[in-house]
């Protein structure tokens, strides 16, 4: 890979997904190492340090230089591809679990996406929320492709995903509704 078009990739990461652009080095890096360890075997000791401003790439083993497009085979390659969305996809969710934990009684607006058993899944931002039943008001129904506004009162990551619940009955969503009007 030309330095070039690495640093491209991770200045399009950092746009894309809200993803600072050293988590997204240091993920490159990780995967390297863990590409070049399947090749020279667990005991290695190995470095990859990516230059952040030109885009090269220096690596060892065993205070040995490496040159990445050796050690990078078909099954190393594999394997760095694998870690590098798994860092990226943590780095995504705890992007967005900090965006969220800002907007914690603040109020924000979806569109219904589906109900199911009394909870209805709504669409803010990139994010699927739930609207519990005892969070909705007594007899309101909502259907797919409405649009509501709800309070957030709970963010919490679950898994590799992140779950926002919203309120309609809290007192923050009549004050906010308020806010707004006047």
């Amino acid at each position: 890979m030309k330095p070039n078009d690495l640093l491209r990739i991770v200045d399009s990461m950092h746009r894309e997904k809200n993803i600072e652009k050293e988590i997204v080095f240091r993920a490159i890096e990780s995967a390297l190492v863990t590409a070049a360890r399947k090749h020279y075997g667990e005991d290695s000791i190995i470095e990859f340090h990516i230059d952040r401003e030109k885009g090269e790439i220096d690596g060892n083993c065993d205070g040995d230089r490496l040159e990445y497009e050796e050690v990078i085979g078909r099954i190393g390659a594999q394997t760095a591809k694998q870690v590098i969305i798994q860092k990226l996809r943590e780095a995504e969710r705890d992007a967005l679990m900090e965006e969220f934990e800002t907007q914690i009684h603040e109020l924000v607006s979806g569109i219904v996406q589906r109900n199911e058993g009394g909870v209805t899944t709504v669409t803010v931002g990139p994010v699927e929320a739930i609207l519990p039943r005892s969070e909705q008001i007594p007899k309101e129904s909502f259907h797919p492709n409405q649009r509501v506004e709800a309070v957030v009162t709970e963010v919490r990551a679950q898994g590799s995903r992140v779950k926002v619940v919203l309120s309609r009955t809290r007192p923050q969503l009549v004050q906010r509704l308020f806010e707004q009007e006047i």
